[in-house]
């Protein structure tokens, strides 16, 4: 990449990775609260209606968004054919849901599912009229934008009315309400930060230009929606409601990582290599640089969380979740994985390749269903770890998509994770001994996770900065610092 994208990625993905921390840690809030207001069950039927609602969402939008980013020259008719369609879609899909919520809830023999998805389905309409904003948004690298958007969301929905409705005894209906007035609040501030004509149009070339790539989008969302859904089906349909309100929380602690880091990267580096899709010496040096950075923070956060996983769930939910703690560490350790394919997904989408990527993401949403089956008769354990082996095939497959489009191989590869490894096993021991010896002495849990945290990531940067040569990272973390003197 050339100096100026380079410097607008690094300042973009700041941007989201600040926007995505600060939504975490909100995240995290607003999750004990609402653990100890809204019962497990509870968390299960709206975990049972997001399924279907994102689901029928990636049909809705129908690759247009990504296609806006992906496309070299766009122009105003592909700007109004792509929000006209993802419009006419959506409204037929908040349809279909009213029509099928009735036969959906007594299939999973949820009586109160069937309002729950009634209301939800408005966010389909909704979304309609953001989803060429945010494609624009993310086109142009307006991260900044695109981070206080989620932020602010959000904060209204969830940590706002989310909390006050589950205080009062709304119980599912908190949640549902929550996700409907985030969907609101996005759609109006996405617009004002880049409003496009909503008078329907349609032109069929138009049409054309986006669908191919976005036809190829569209399988490969759906294909990786019903895998990061099946084992919320699976749990959902083969065990209990309660279960699955365990192993859903267990998941969303384990993502809350993969969305700070994976996600942020993703979102900023797909618009970045596409605009430079034709060098494929820049786009090479960006995917491996990207890889190793990100191997880097994973595997720190997954050895200082399987470490302290008893402590993250007692702090956050309390004692009535313990059953979570075990399939928690087992989804953390493949937290490289998930992370790790998320930037080849990037580098698939951003060169065009996505009907090879759909064909993976349809294997991989074959090896969730069938290792979440398998994994059901051993609990919502034996669940996570299905999860995490289809989690690994699908790293396995996206990386050797990858290495076909620059004809690289496997042993280069490879080696960018040693240095990452070695790294994050020094920092697991310390880790390990460090929460040992602080749970001896008996201290309050809060003071104890306070004082671990402190230690390990005081070591942690102390260890980056001496070794930064060694560990090849020395001109990103010098950049940071730069940045961080620039704000004094």
């Amino acid at each position: 990449m050339s100096k100026g994208l380079k410097q607008k990625t690094f300042i973009g993905f700041l941007w989201l990775f600040a926007g995505s921390s600060t939504q975490t840690i909100l995240q995290v809030i607003v999750l004990s609260i609402l653990a100890r207001l809204v019962v497990p069950a509870e968390f299960g039927v709206i975990s049972i209606a997001t399924v279907f609602i994102g689901f029928s969402r990636i049909f809705s939008q129908l690759g247009m968004g990504a296609a806006i980013v992906q496309k070299k020259v766009v122009t105003t008719c592909h700007i109004r054919t792509a929000f006209t369609t993802s419009l006419v879609i959506g409204t037929f899909f908040c349809v279909l849901i009213q029509v099928f919520a009735n036969q959906i809830a007594v299939y999973f023999e949820i009586q109160e599912l069937a309002l729950v998805l009634k209301l939800i389905s408005s966010i389909f309409i909704i979304d309609s009229f953001i989803t060429i904003s945010q494609a624009l948004l993310q086109r142009k690298m307006r991260m900044k934008y695109f981070a206080l958007t989620e932020l602010i969301s959000y904060a209204i929905g969830f940590g706002a009315l989310g909390i006050v409705l589950a205080f009062y005894g709304y119980g599912v209906y908190a949640l549902v309400f929550a996700y409907i007035l985030q969907a609101i609040i996005r759609a109006i501030i996405l617009s004002f930060f880049e409003p496009h004509s909503i008078i329907p149009y349609f032109n069929k070339k138009s049409f054309k230009d986006l669908f191919f790539y976005g036809s190829g989008q569209t399988i490969a969302k759906i294909a990786n929606y019903v895998a990061g859904q099946g084992d919320n089906l699976i749990v959902g349909k083969m065990l209990t409601a309660s279960d699955l309100g365990f192993y859903s929380r267990a998941f969303q602690l384990m993502v809350a990582p993969v969305n700070l880091i994976g996600q942020s990267l993703n979102i900023v580096l797909f618009p970045a290599l596409a605009s430079v899709q034709t060098d494929m010496k820049k786009v090479k040096n960006a995917f491996y640089k990207s890889t190793q950075l990100v191997a880097y923070a994973s595997l720190i956060i997954s050895g200082i969380l399987i470490v302290n996983a008893r402590e993250v769930v007692l702090i956050l939910l309390g004692e009535n979740w313990l059953q979570v703690v075990v399939p928690f560490q087992i989804l953390a350790v493949g937290t490289i994985f998930r992370m790790s394919y998320k930037i080849s997904d990037s580098l698939i989408k951003a060169l065009g390749d996505v009907h090879r990527r759909a064909i993976v993401q349809i294997v991989y949403a074959i090896c969730v269903f069938s290792f979440s089956y398998i994994g059901h008769f051993w609990g919502i354990k034996g669940v996570a770890l299905g999860i995490f082996a289809a989690i690994f095939l699908n790293f396995v497959f996206m990386t050797h998509l990858s290495l076909l489009q620059f004809k690289d191989y496997w042993i280069k590869f490879i080696l960018l994770y040693i240095k990452p490894l070695i790294l994050s096993l020094v920092v697991f021991a310390f880790a390990y001994f460090t929460l040992s010896s602080l749970r001896l002495l008996a201290l309050n849990i809060i003071i104890t996770e306070i004082l671990y945290l402190f230690i390990v990531f005081g070591f942690l940067i102390i260890v980056i900065l001496w070794f930064k040569n060694t560990l090849g990272i020395s001109n990103e973390v010098n950049l940071v610092l730069k940045k961080i003197k620039s704000k004094r």
